[in-house]
C-alpha cells in the first residue's frame, strides 16, 4: 500500500470522501461556520507533502482534490463540478503564487510550442478503464490574473484557464512554503 493510499484511507475514516469517474479522489475538510469553499487540486503524489502544511483552523470548507492524470483539463473541469468551489489553488512544484500562464500546446508527443503557433494541438486518448476514457486536446490557453496577496509569483497552472472561463478564480500555489502562503491567502479571502 503506497503512502497516498494509506492517507486516502485515513481521510476516508475522518471526512466525507468521494472518487469520481476520472479516478480523482476528494476529501471535504470542514472548518468553522462562515467562509467559502476552496478547492486544493494537486497530483495524488503530493498529498503526503501537502497534508502537514494545511491549517488546523479555518472558516468554510477546503476540498482536497487528488488528480491521477498529468494535469489534464477534463478531470479538472469535472473537479470544479463536484467540489463547486468559490476559488481554486492548484498545488505544484516551486514557491509562491501562480498568477499567469502564457499558453502552450503540444503538437507532437513531448513537443510543446507557444499558444500562437499555427500548428494543430494533438489529441490524446486516455483510457482509464475498458468502459471509460476521455480525449484531451493538448492546448492550454493563456490566462493572467491579479495577485490577491503580496506573495512571490511563479508560473500558474496550465489548467487555470478552465477555472477562469467558469468565473472561478484559479491560481497556482507552490509546494515550498505552502503553509505560510496558504495562510496569507486564507486571511485575504476571510477564511481565517
Amino acid at each position: 500500500m503506497s503512502s497516498t493510499d494509506w492517507l486516502e484511507s485515513l481521510l476516508a475514516e475522518r471526512t466525507r470522501t468521494f472518487v469520481d469517474e476520472f479516478g480523482s479522489f476528494y476529501a471535504w475538510l470542514e472548518g468553522s461556520y462562515g467562509g467559502e469553499t476552496l478547492l486544493l487540486w494537486m497530483r495524488a503524489a503530493l498529498l503526503e507533502a501537502v497534508l502537514p502544511q494545511l491549517p488546523t483552523w479555518f472558516k468554510g470548507r477546503i476540498v482536497l482534490g487528488l488528480d491521477i492524470s498529468e494535469d489534464h483539463k477534463a478531470p479538472f473541469a469535472r473537479a470544479l463540478h463536484w467540489a463547486n468551489p468559490r476559488r481554486v489553488l492548484v498545488v505544484g512544484p516551486g514557491e509562491g503564487l501562480g498568477t499567469a500562464y502564457p499558453g502552450r500546446k503540444e503538437v507532437a508527443e513531448g513537443e510543446w510550442v507557444p499558444w500562437d503557433d499555427p500548428r494543430q494541438a494533438r489529441q490524446l486518448e486516455v483510457a482509464l478503464r475498458p468502459e471509460f476514457g476521455y480525449q484531451e486536446l493538448r492546448a492550454y490557453a493563456p490566462w493572467e490574473a491579479p495577485a490577491p496577496a503580496p506573495l512571490p509569483t511563479m508560473e500558474g497552472p496550465r489548467v487555470g484557464s478552465v477555472g477562469w472561463e467558469r468565473g472561478i478564480p484559479t491560481y497556482g500555489l507552490g509546494l515550498v512554503g505552502l503553509d505560510r502562503n496558504l495562510e496569507a491567502l486564507l486571511r485575504v479571502w476571510r477564511m481565517r
